[in-house]
């Protein structure tokens, strides 16, 4: 297990700027610049962290956290995508370092296949081939029509490209049985399996979601676990699909982002349980 921190253009305390120092990657987000959907400028930002911390090998940039899944880009303007997968090899290239840039996904593989957009995907895939950059494609919880499977990997594993790949966020999946009135375990065992979490999944965004209302109450939203035997649980149901050795981004929403304590406690509790 790789665990990279996330940060943002917020400023943040000596103890996370350590951590950044002995860390191998770390996601980044950005948040809107001017219109929604819009191009945002990441390469100063990269630039900044990989200056500041050069010890990092890899590091993946998370876009606005609104109105930025990739059909809707997609439909707004595909030289967006276009430009922002020219600009990772740039950097790739310029800074020895991996990248990936995250986007949602509302939309199941059959309507990919159905509205062309699988066809789109895959010019801006070539684009990518052979180098050192991966798109990551991240479950939701509100899905258009998704039935009991996890759409981001269904795609991934329909595309067959070596530069996609999914991110599972742990928040979502809980979400998702939340809202559904399922049972947990029982909705991840039909959703998901080793043998595809395994190919198919390159990042796991790690969180909790506390209560059963994590979908609509922020501030139970992707938080810190309530204990380390919590978090555990959570990492178990993770190990047993495969995922273990998988980049953990410790994607922990708080109410100080200078200190970002409750992020750094997932990190040492995650250290902690898997020696």
């Amino acid at each position: 297990m790789k665990i990279y921190p996330k940060i943002s253009h917020q400023e943040f305390c000596e103890e996370m700027g350590n951590r950044l120092k002995i860390s191998e990657g770390t996601e980044i987000q950005f948040f809107n610049e001017t219109d929604i959907t819009s191009w945002f400028n990441f390469e100063n930002e990269v630039r900044k962290v990989k200056r500041e911390y050069p010890n990092l090998k890899e590091i993946t940039i998370h876009p606005p956290l609104c109105d930025y899944n990739i059909e809707l880009i997609f439909m707004k303007d595909e030289n967006i995508i276009k430009k922002q997968l020219e600009k990772m090899i740039e950097l790739t290239e310029e800074l020895n370092i991996a990248m990936n840039f995250v986007y949602h996904t509302y939309w199941p593989v059959r309507q990919y296949i159905s509205t062309g957009l699988e066809l789109k995907l895959r010019n801006m895939l070539k684009i990518i081939e052979g180098k050192d950059i991966t798109i990551l494609l991240e479950n939701l919880f509100m899905m258009a029509d998704e039935k009991e499977e996890c759409s981001a990997i269904e795609i991934c594993k329909y595309m067959n490209h070596p530069n996609l790949r999914a991110c599972i966020d742990t928040t979502h999946m809980h979400c998702k049985a939340d809202i559904y009135r399922k049972d947990f375990y029982e909705m991840i065992s039909k959703e998901l399996n080793k043998e595809d979490c395994e190919k198919y999944v390159k990042q796991i965004h790690f969180a909790a979601a506390l209560g059963n209302d994590a979908f609509m109450v922020k501030k139970h939203h992707g938080r810190k676990h309530e204990n380390i035997e919590s978090l555990k649980e959570e990492y178990d149901w993770l190990v047993n699909l495969g995922l273990k050795d998988k980049n953990f981004i410790t994607e922990v929403g708080e109410d100080d982002y200078f200190s970002r304590k409750d992020q750094l406690q997932e990190i040492k509790w995650l250290e902690e349980i898997s020696k």
